[in-house]
């Protein structure tokens, strides 16, 4: 990710990257309506527009303006957009002050700027008004890859071939064909032979049409076929029909982030909790902190941990207006000094010596925040339904404690934190439940921020007069009664945060946390083992080579194993699966394959160890 060096000039913005203007100096709104937003039929309950060069986001401001003008019932807006010059928000905001566009756009473009990431590779998530936009930082040609979506329209707005030609080679239109759908359209100011030539290389049918004030453009539909890949026994089968009716086990972050996505696509989950109230597992503490670990970098855990941190901060930020305060970590040990100090050109943390200021990070109450996802999502919440089994046919039928059954689910999703594993039938998927407790201590300590080591401090919560240490980890005890042990042990973690005070216990609680053997959370489709073993036996010898797609799996889903940062993963692991039951942009390969159910599995067919 580059940062733009970007001018004002004859009253249009100027790159210096590439000698040439974004757009027409004279008249950019009628140019972009001319070239992109209006030119294609805006009549599907889901459409999603991608878009190669998202600049100051003109393109996505009047495609969103016009959506919001003429959309109808239940139609969704996604909007995917590229970018590996980086603009400064403040910038942004002076731009189109300057130009005179910004009383048109404020009202988007102002929440725009408030979640607007750092210069740093990624995709980042907005939430407009029955829309998506999704900003993807970095080189085209690598997040393409790493991508997997099937756009209706593709913007393709990368300055003119002349300055630019990198973006409108074979390599990029190769991976445009590999993100589009029979019939997805391209649009595009240029006329260029050597788009043209790319296109038609890569299955398009292109014609010119006439150009905004010059004599044409190519615009171009794509008649090619659907490309397999090497990772097919990554893929998720698409469901038939759009599920109308889901229900989802557990009543946690994982649920209640689920359960908010579902209803941004009309979609009223119902959730099944088997206690008799929210918060009595373990996203019901008091305070927690969301927080990041901090990794070597090019280490997957560190860089989903990472991703996961920021996103589900923008998240808080966009859908509940939490505002961080910023969390300190400190390295307590050597190791973890190491890996502060190869970190400290990350954007993210602010390090100086042993300690990182995590200024997106923050105290977050965790019962409040799931009480608020579900109000919000309107979900109905079944209390005191202890989950027993399910059958399948065409729809799920749920069996429940008492004898109550539950019929016609389109979709059954697996929330339930440490207790789904009671549920999992897997061979090589092995998980734990992992006991922690958390103290509550009389106020001891003034500190503004949240302070992580061995252990950690949570500011001082005035609503109760208390504050939150903690916590411990126990794979071996699964009592649920507070232990004295487990206090004096929290309170040994802390030990560098204290002076001279007399600590003073007044409570705690007890939690259960679900941990994959690799660290990572699962989210995604449950598969069919037998499958797997019979269709991907020889990945030891071929796993080089194209693998066949899952094509009719059971539409059963997990979002569990999410360990003790589930304020985060679960965020992000929502929207995964959101992408995968309604066909939408999904996050980048290497985090989607690590979340996997299978991978597993797949790793000991790799190995040919099956």
């Amino acid at each position: 990710m580059k940062k733009a060096k970007i001018i004002i000039k004859d009253n249009a913005p100027f790159s210096l990257d590439f000698d040439d203007y974004y757009f027409n100096s004279s008249d950019g709104l009628s140019e972009s309506r001319y070239i992109y937003t209006n030119a294609f039929e805006l009549n599907k309950e889901k459409t999603i527009v991608a878009e190669l060069g998202f600049g100051i986001g003109l393109n996505f401001f009047l495609t969103l303006k016009r959506f919001l003008r003429e959309k109808k019932d239940k139609q969704k807006l996604f909007y995917v957009s590229f970018e590996n010059f980086y603009i400064e928000k403040e910038k942004l905001r002076e731009i189109y002050q300057t130009l005179g566009f910004y009383e048109e756009f404020k009202d988007w473009l102002e929440p725009f700027l408030q979640a607007y990431p750092y210069c740093k590779d990624g995709v980042y998530r907005f939430y407009f008004q029955d829309s998506f936009l999704d900003l993807v930082f970095g080189e085209a040609k690598e997040k393409l890859q790493k991508l997997d979506f099937k756009a209706d329209v593709w913007y393709l707005d990368g300055f003119a071939p002349a300055k630019n030609q990198d973006m409108f080679n074979e390599d990029i239109v190769g991976l445009v064909a590999k993100n589009s759908k029979k019939d997805t359209k391209i649009l595009t100011f240029s006329a260029a032979s050597i788009l043209k030539k790319s296109l038609l290389a890569h299955g398009f049918e292109v014609q010119k049409v006439k150009g905004f004030k010059k004599r044409e453009m190519i615009q171009a539909i794509y008649k090619g076929l659907e490309l397999e890949d090497k990772f097919g026994y990554f893929k998720t089968p698409s469901l038939k029909n759009p599920p109308k009716k889901v229900a989802i086990i557990g009543a946690g972050i994982a649920s209640a982030s689920l359960a908010y996505e579902l209803s941004l696509r009309n979609i009223q989950a119902d959730v099944f909790e088997k206690k008799d109230s929210l918060g009595k597992g373990a996203s019901g503490n008091i305070n927690g902190i969301l927080s990041s670990l901090i990794l070597k970098p090019n280490v997957l855990l560190g860089e989903f941990s990472q991703y996961a941190y920021i996103e589900a901060s923008r998240f808080y930020r966009q859908v509940l207006n939490l505002q961080p305060q910023g969390v300190y970590e400190f390295a307590h040990n050597e190791l973890m000094q190491e890996r502060f100090d190869s970190q400290k050109d990350n954007v993210l943390f602010d390090i100086v010596k042993h300690q990182a200021f995590l200024r997106d990070g923050m105290c977050i109450k965790p019962q409040e925040i799931v009480k608020t996802l579900f109000k919000k999502s309107g979900a109905n919440v079944f209390f005191e339904y202890e989950f027993l089994n399910y059958t399948y046919d065409e729809k799920f039928t749920l069996y429940f404690d008492r004898e109550r059954v539950l019929k016609d689910y389109d979709v059954l999703i697996y929330a339930q934190g440490a207790s789904a594993r009671e549920f999992l039938n897997y061979k090589f998927m092995s998980l734990s439940s992992v006991r922690g407790q958390c103290t509550h201590l009389k106020p001891f300590l003034k500190n503004t921020h949240a302070l992580s080591s061995k252990g950690y401090v949570c500011p001082i919560n005035d609503e109760i007069n208390m504050q939150l240490i903690g916590a411990s980890y126990d794979r071996l005890n699964q009592d649920e009664q507070l232990l004295e042990e487990d206090d004096k042990s929290n309170i040994e973690n802390i030990k560098e945060f204290l002076h001279d005070e007399k600590l003073e216990v007044i409570g705690g609680k007890v939690g259960f946390r679900s941990y994959s053997s690799d660290r990572f959370a699962i989210a995604g489709q449950a598969y069919d083992e037998n499958f797997y073993l019979q269709n991907y036996k020889g990945l030891l010898w071929h796993k080089n080579k194209v693998q066949k797609r899952p094509n009719d799996f059971l539409p059963l889903y997990f979002s569990i194993a999410h360990g003790s940062r589930a304020f985060a993963s679960a965020i992000v692991c929502a929207r995964a699966i959101c992408s995968m039951i309604f066909d939408e942009v999904q996050m980048e390969n290497d985090f989607l394959y690590a979340l996997h159910p299978a991978r597993f599995l797949i790793r000991q067919l790799k190995k040919g160890k099956v």
